[in-house]
């Protein structure tokens, strides 16, 4: 067993090598049960006899409970070392695994979710912070993209191993398959992690901070789970949802006030202030944006709008995976000696034609054509993520690098979640009005509009990429 370090620097290559490993097998079991799910919610429904708004707290509680665990990330590696927290982080996945196989209702799947995703919450900004710390800054851009590489492969597999193991055996086989894989991870902890405490300093939990921004979040999700686009609806109608979406606005802008003004805060917003780090993450959570869109779209118009297999859906993700992959590999080198600014900026605009070409192809969908759009948007997001992200991490104080972590990753994750629930309410509303004025592409439409929506948010955040460093050494 590795002994405890008080430096990265006491690391051999061959025991850097070993926690990456371990590191990465952990992270693969996290993604590929984020996403394995996923398919399995009309299984739920059936099953439990529930409806898609119960279904979707599969999905919300998940969300919801690895924003919790990210919160948390920060102050649980200040207080304890890193392999104290990591291995309860495991064996609480490993906990919501069984509890999920031995669910006897829907409620006990939802919190089932729940503890995975408070795990996994955990287990991801830990494991960036821990490669931030073990590896030195010029060999950064190319482990984050092994990291990248590893992370898309298992959500790009997670969806097509999930809907077998649905189809083949049954639901629960989705919580059962993750518990060897987390047994070999917990292995992999004990014998290859170091004992490395991110510093000495004691921290007070900011249980005011913690405990508004859950209540907030629990607010907004349940109110976005009951929102409905009228477009016929009242001027009352109108007036009341936007006083409600104000009120959520203000209240969140006073909980990033109080945060800023604590000085052990939960989330640590002052790290904003490092314009780098900040545009990076800018222009992370719009790529994520395009990356889930294109993940629930995707299945729409494959398999309802143009009425082909669902094989086909999952084909067009793996290659686009691949060469996200591929693109990913390739920048993750060039980034350690040339920067982000030009790739980002290169990756932005590739990103945001491959929207408009989304909404070019449902004129006419052919399933080639939308192989090599999605194989342009994955050449895009390989550019633009991970090398922005990389240079944006690298720019913080190694200490402070698991609090960035957390907070890119939540910023993201709150985000998407927004953007994705209006996205669906507008397309859902929006295709009833076209139906109504007679349009039988009234879906098809609707999905147009959001790819165009998109593109110009993605092109809006080249601003932030000519804000990046134009080589890593100015960083």
């Amino acid at each position: 067993m590795m002994s405890s370090l008080n430096s990265s620097h006491e690391l051999t290559c061959k025991q850097r090598q070993q926690v990456l490993l371990t590191l990465l097998l952990g992270g693969t079991v996290i993604s590929f049960s984020n996403s394995a799910l996923n398919p399995a919610i009309p299984v739920f429904m059936s099953v439990f006899a529930v409806d898609i708004v119960m279904g979707g707290w599969v999905l919300n509680a998940y969300i919801l409970s690895m924003s919790v665990g990210l919160m948390l990330s920060g102050y649980l590696n200040k207080q304890f070392a890193f392999k104290t927290v990591y291995s309860l982080a495991i064996i609480g996945f490993m906990l919501g695994s069984v509890i999920g196989m031995l669910a006897p209702s829907m409620t006990m799947v939802i919190v089932a979710r729940a503890v995975q995703g408070l795990s996994g919450g955990l287990i991801i900004p830990l494991s960036i912070g821990m490669l931030y710390q073990i590896y030195p800054q010029h060999r950064h851009g190319r482990v984050m993209a092994l990291w990248g590489i590893v992370i898309m492969m298992s959500l790009a597999f997670g969806p097509l191993i999930g809907a077998y193991l649905v189809e083949q055996f049954a639901w629960w086989t989705l919580f059962a398959v993750t518990l060897p894989l987390s047994a070999l991870v917990m292995i992999m902890v004990w014998l290859f992690l170091p004992d490395i405490h991110a510093h000495k300093a004691s921290s007070t939990f900011d249980v005011i901070g913690f405990g508004s921004l859950l209540v907030w979040l629990l607010a907004l999700m349940t109110w976005l789970s009951t929102l409905k686009a009228d477009f016929y609806a009242s001027l009352t109608s109108m007036v009341g949802t936007s006083l409600l979406a104000a009120v959520f606005f203000l209240s969140f802008a006073g909980w990033w006030v109080y945060e800023h003004r604590q000085s052990q805060p939960l989330l640590n917003v002052r790290l904003f202030h490092n314009k780098v780090y900040l545009h990076s993450t800018i222009i992370s959570t719009t790529q994520t944006l395009s990356l889930m869109v294109g993940l629930l779209l995707l299945p729409i118009l494959v398999q309802e709008v143009m009425g082909e297999r669902a094989l086909w859906t999952g084909v067009i993700l793996m290659i686009s995976t691949l060469v996200s992959s591929v693109t990913t590999h390739f920048a993750g080198k060039r980034v350690d000696k040339y920067g982000a600014r030009s790739m980002g900026i290169l990756g932005i605009v590739i990103s945001a034609l491959s929207m408009l070409m989304l909404a070019w192809c449902l004129y006419e969908p052919r399933l080639w054509l939308l192989i090599t759009v999605m194989s342009i948007q994955g050449v895009g997001v390989g550019l633009a993520y991970l090398p922005t992200t990389t240079v944006g991490f690298s720019s913080l104080a190694k200490e402070v690098v698991t609090e960035g972590a957390a907070l890119n990753n939540i910023s993201r994750r709150i985000v998407s979640t927004v953007f994705i629930t209006l996205m669906t309410v507008y397309v859902a509303g929006r295709g009833a009005q076209l139906l109504e004025a007679g349009n039988a592409q009234s879906v098809s439409t609707a999905i147009q509009e959001v790819f165009v929506m998109l593109a110009v948010i993605l092109f809006l955040t080249v601003f932030s990429a000519r804000q990046l460093p134009k080589t890593a050494s100015s960083i």
